[in-house]
């Protein structure tokens, strides 16, 4: 269905959000430094990132605004437990906002929403590439990607796993 990125630093709530979202029949990555983000992004590809903006004490914006610089594509949903964020004018640079809790429903259903649109987008972007001349080429370039891509995912799980 989709890969999630999953940051947070309790690792309790990463294994139930991986648990929920996997049942829902997602890949999740759960991680919980910051720090690993930008190397996973490349390698992993994700289709969505969840992001708690609270660690360890503080408010991380630069971590929302890092990845929106290196992947200004990337669906980033805020899952937080804190509130105020909703007043937030930086909150703009996210895909939305799920407030905590025992029950998944909403992220499940706001996940859901989030890669709804992102496929809508990619169907538009590949529509307007076939139009394009070059586009035999860029769909060559694009199989070659998607196996080294495929290689290097089979590369972390066995290095992580």
């Amino acid at each position: 269905m989709g890969k999630i990125l999953i940051l947070d630093e309790y690792s309790g709530v990463r294994e139930l959000m991986s648990a929920e979202l996997g049942n829902e029949g997602y890949l999740v990555v759960p991680i919980g430094k910051p720090s690993l983000i930008k190397e996973l992004m490349k390698t992993l590809e994700p289709d969505l990132l969840l992001l708690d903006l609270h660690l360890g004490g503080v408010d991380r914006w630069d971590v929302l605004e890092a990845v929106k610089k290196e992947a200004p594509l990337m669906p980033v949903l805020i899952f937080s437990a804190y509130e105020g964020y909703v007043k937030d004018a930086r909150l703009n640079l996210a895909d939305g906002f799920v407030m905590k809790s025992s029950c998944f429903d909403k992220l499940k259903q706001k996940v859901s929403e989030v890669l709804g649109r992102k496929l809508i987008r990619t169907a538009e972007r590949r529509k307007k590439a076939a139009s394009n001349p070059g586009y035999p080429f860029l769909k060559q370039n694009q199989e070659l990607l998607h196996l080294i891509g495929e290689k290097t995912r089979r590369h972390i799980s066995r290095s992580t796993g």
